[in-house]
């Protein structure tokens, strides 16, 4: 599992052009990520999409662990196969929209200080906002902490199996409503965690 401690050391000690580049040039090319997922409907326009980001993430020689970090949101996203009746278009659009926001997203933690990140969001955007963004960016390595501890309960109690396909479709149902319920919870003890150390709903960063 991926510690929030190596990602940050990433952030900090890497050498590439993106990490000498400014957070807020990395921020404009997050959000124009973000805008091309939300705009582009052809697969070609995706798949180019999430080309550029590949090549972005082996050109500044991120290691190959963390790049597992942007396949979690397929696991969250095979809901969608259901929903669309097994059509082959859409769950590729779909995929490929999920794995070219988590890819964005990943490069610009693994090369940016997420200090750097939240002061720069700081100066355009509301300190309530910011904030949340930042106790999301807490939230998500909590939650796939809590994922590795259900992948192993449900591993070593045999809860899927290929011969019994509706029994494991049972078990991993129960294991997605544990998963939520479990991260919901452990989200709220580290909001009360900081809430006891004087946490009073705003970060303060170096120099303010």
């Amino acid at each position: 599992m991926i510690q929030l401690s190596y990602l940050d050391y990433l952030s900090i000690e890497g050498r590439s052009f993106l990490h000498r580049l400014g957070p807020g040039w990395k921020i404009i090319g997050m959000l124009m990520v973000l805008s091309g997922i939300v705009l582009l409907r052809n697969l070609f326009g995706l798949f180019s999409l999430y080309g550029i980001l590949l090549a972005f993430f082996f050109i500044c020689r991120l290691p190959l662990r963390i790049f597992f970090l942007t396949l979690y949101p397929l696991i969250f996203t095979v809901l969608f196969i259901f929903i669309s009746g097994f059509q082959l278009h859409f769950i590729l659009l779909v995929f490929l929209k999920a794995l070219s926001g988590s890819t964005g997203v990943v490069l610009l933690l693994a090369t940016t200080p997420y200090p750097l990140i939240f002061r720069t969001l700081g100066r355009f955007l509301p300190s309530l906002l910011v904030t949340a963004l930042f106790l999301t960016y807490r939230s998500i390595f909590i939650l796939l902490k809590v994922l590795e501890e259900t992948q192993h309960a449900l591993y070593l109690r045999g809860g899927f199996q290929w011969k019994h396909p509706w029994r494991s479709l049972h078990n991993i149902s129960n294991a997605f409503g544990h998963l939520i319920i479990k991260g919901i919870d452990a989200s709220e003890k580290m909001y009360e965690s900081m809430m006891l150390r004087g946490f009073k709903n705003k970060i303060h960063y170096r120099g303010e």
